[in-house]
């Protein structure tokens, strides 16, 4: 496939996630904040590892848009900030919600995984930019890190609970199964 081509069907990827965001609604940010807590709290009590969800996930609302955020934004190693997972992962999140007429749309999203040490890879990140970037082959505005900062896979755009189901019942059964 030539160059030209590729760059063609990494632009239109990025223009049908717009379209899957322009048609995911979710309900007000306050109400999206309380579903997050509570999934995290239930994640919370089925492990041995216990977290403050309530404590480690905080909203700041401005200018009609409201900002989640769990942990670091940049992860420099394991902090009390983090969701702390049984196997030794730990998890950070960022969600970035546009408030609109009776409920939210998702802006952007990063939830970083980080396997306990010793695993590879070293982490699985799950990004949304907020736009779509002016090289969308080399930076999909939807993507995954395997790993590696400067790789980024296409992934299609997810709920945030869906993103948390693949981090809770993929990467981490993955990670105890792997002991």
């Amino acid at each position: 496939m030539r160059l030209e081509r590729a760059r063609e069907l990494a632009a239109a990827l990025d223009l049908k996630t717009d379209r899957e965001l322009t048609a995911l609604r979710l309900g007000p940010p306050n109400q999206v904040l309380t579903q997050i807590r509570a999934y995290l709290q239930r994640r919370s009590d089925e492990k041995a590892t216990r977290n403050n969800p309530y404590e480690l996930l905080r909203i700041r609302k401005e200018n009609g848009f409201a900002v989640l955020l769990l942990g670091p934004t940049i992860d420099r190693g394991s902090s009390s900030q983090h969701f702390h997972l049984d196997s030794g992962a730990r998890l950070s999140l960022g969600l970035t919600l546009r408030e609109v007429e009776r409920g939210s749309q998702v802006v952007s999203y990063r939830y970083h995984f980080v396997f306990p040490d010793g695993q590879s890879p070293q982490y699985l990140r799950f990004d949304l930019l907020d736009a779509p970037h002016a090289d969308s082959l080399a930076e999909p505005r939807c993507h995954l890190h395997p790993g590696i900062d400067d790789v980024r896979i296409p992934f299609s755009v997810h709920n945030p609970i869906e993103i948390l189901d693949r981090i809770f019942f993929v990467l981490e059964r993955a990670t105890h199964e792997s002991k």
